[in-house]
């Protein structure tokens, strides 16, 4: 009562439900506990379980399940389209994959075949060329006072730096007898025939100085007992690169075959014309040369085409020897010689036998 009093002086509100007495404080805890509920707050349960109850919901229900149903068939039917086209692209991709392995696997190979094709074939460098072909050879006495070749005077040469006619000719062909040596040796060896770079690796040039020598005392013997073709080879250019006067002259060639253009069209023609211009002898040796520069382009192992052996022979046959001639101009100047050598390995039934 004290306490009341004194709530009452201050003018504070008084608890409600205040128990009586203190044992109903302690058996009645529950009442102050729970709150007083307005009756017209209903549940929410109550309140779906009486708007589910009513008829226009359960029509709304119905309409919206149809709905959903038809959505879900149409669905379901464009899932089964979708599945076949991923099926076919899926059979389609496979089957790309595999082409796809099969063309990787032949590039592979193609690379790796052309990768040993450009290993072993080496292409010719025109700079190269003619950096070996404007070297400047030791001379006669260099080589004489290196005890390299023996000590022959110049005019008793037989067969080197002299003309065709004055060469020693064979029993048989009545052409010059070195021509027929070399070429006989190059092809009685199967060996020789399929070295690479047939007639455009150097050989040794003393063993070539020392052959000369021989050759000019008609003794054949050292030349028959090379074991590589390169120094044969390298004896039968330097023969027909020191005729005074070549198997073919520049002053010919231009005479018939003025320039490059003239061998654009009918090239067997023009080249025909050149060497049934040559007199006897030189044309029975040409077509003794060109006739195995043809058996050798038509080897395979060697890898000398007609186009390699025409670069090659055209400045022996010819004897375009170029020495005013800056190299700028060497292309040009060349590009005719080249062309007929060519022409006839490529064409030589055409051009020598009928």
């Amino acid at each position: 009562m004290a306490n009341d009093q004194y709530r009452n002086s201050l003018g504070l509100a008084q608890p409600k439900n205040r128990p009586k007495k203190l044992l109903d404080g302690f058996s009645n805890r529950k009442s102050f506990s729970k709150k007083a509920v307005p009756e017209n707050h209903r549940s929410s349960r109550e309140a779906r379980s009486e708007f589910g109850s009513s008829p226009s919901s359960s029509i709304n229900l119905k309409e919206q399940f149809l709905y959903l149903q038809n959505q879900h068939q149409e669905l379901f039917e464009e899932y089964s389209v979708l599945k076949q086209k991923y099926r076919a692209l899926q059979e389609n991709y496979e089957r790309l994959k595999a082409e796809h392995s099969t063309l990787e696997d032949d590039y592979n190979t193609l690379k790796s075949d052309y990768k040993n094709l450009e290993e072993s074939h080496k292409p010719f460098n025109v700079r190269k060329i003619l950096q070996l072909k404007f070297k400047k050879r030791a001379d006669k006495e260099s080589l004489e006072k290196r005890n390299i070749i023996q000590n022959i005077q110049i005019s008793d040469e037989a067969c080197f730096n002299t003309y065709l006619e004055d060469v020693i000719k064979s029993d048989t062909l009545r052409i010059p007898r070195i021509v027929v040596e070399c070429v006989t040796i190059v092809e009685s060896s199967d060996k020789f025939m399929k070295s690479p770079g047939l007639y455009r690796v150097s050989g040794n040039h003393n063993t070539i100085q020392n052959l000369r020598y021989d050759i000019n005392s008609d003794n054949y013997k050292k030349l028959r007992k090379q074991k590589t073709p390169h120094e044969v080879c390298g004896v039968l250019k330097l023969f027909l690169r020191e005729l005074k006067v070549p198997i073919v002259s520049l002053a010919l060639l231009n005479q018939i075959i003025p320039g490059p253009s003239d061998m654009i069209h009918s090239r067997t023609i023009k080249v025909l014309e050149l060497v049934n211009s040559l007199d006897e002898l030189r044309r029975n040796t040409l077509r003794f040369l060109m006739q195995h520069l043809k058996k050798v382009a038509d080897v395979e192992e060697n890898e000398m085409d007609s186009t390699s052996l025409g670069i090659l022979m055209s400045s022996c046959i010819f004897n375009e020897t170029l020495s005013d001639v800056c190299p700028q101009r060497f292309e040009a100047t060349s590009a005719v010689p080249r062309e007929c050598t060519r022409t006839m390995i490529e064409c030589y039934e055409e051009i020598f036998v009928l």
